[in-house]
């Protein structure tokens, strides 16, 4: 029997979990449809494949932090099933953060990987990353993976944002979400991150 959080599925996981199933009506663009549609800047920005913590740490004048939202046990939607090769309605660790410059969020990050057997050792320790970022692990390790990435162009009311807080980002309320599909010690996670507050006008980081 899988024990932690594999076994620990609560009334209110279930109820949050029916809502992140139905929620993600999400029109993606591939990089290559994204490619033609945007200005090259913007592009450019949305599509570097280096960590984005990194960029968002140096382009950070002041203190950079990572802020831990929560841990979720949430019921994997429909897409998110199907590129993680997980059984209809699987379950699922939802990890959400935002990255910070002097306590403003610039990022809201957000992690989905299945609860299967061959999982648990790497949900184990996303779980204990706390203050840590993700993309401190997986940018370290050579071995991971970035399969694909996707763009979208969201309102920030979206049904995706539902579980969170957002801070006022534009005066059009939308921003910018991508979602890069990993694989890493032979398991498969999906990050989104979505651009509150850190465009295009920001320093690269090469």
């Amino acid at each position: 029997m899988l024990s932690g959080m594999y076994s620990r599925l609560h009334r209110e996981d279930v109820l949050y979990s029916k809502n992140h199933h139905n929620q993600m009506n999400i029109n993606w663009l591939t990089l290559s449809e994204a490619e033609h549609q945007l200005a090259p800047a913007l592009y450019s920005h949305l599509a570097d494949n280096g960590s984005l913590t990194r960029r968002v740490r140096q382009a950070c004048g002041g203190q950079f932090e990572v802020k831990l939202i929560n841990h979720e046990t949430v019921q994997a939607n429909d897409q998110e099933c199907e590129l993680l090769g997980l059984l209809d309605a699987a379950q699922a660790l939802s990890r959400q953060v935002f990255l910070c410059c002097d306590q403003k969020p610039l990022i809201f990050a957000r992690t989905i990987i299945g609860l299967i057997e061959k999982n648990r050792s790497l949900t184990d320790r996303i779980e204990k990353l706390g203050g840590h970022s993700l993309g401190s692990v997986l940018f370290r390790d050579p071995l991971a993976i970035k399969r694909q990435m996707h763009l979208a162009f969201l309102s920030s009311d979206h049904a995706f944002f539902e579980s969170v807080d957002l801070p006022e980002s534009r005066p059009d309320n939308k921003l910018w979400l991508r979602r890069s599909l990993y694989d890493y010690e032979a398991c498969e996670l999906i990050v989104y991150e979505a651009f509150i507050a850190f465009d295009e006008s920001l320093p690269r980081v090469d």
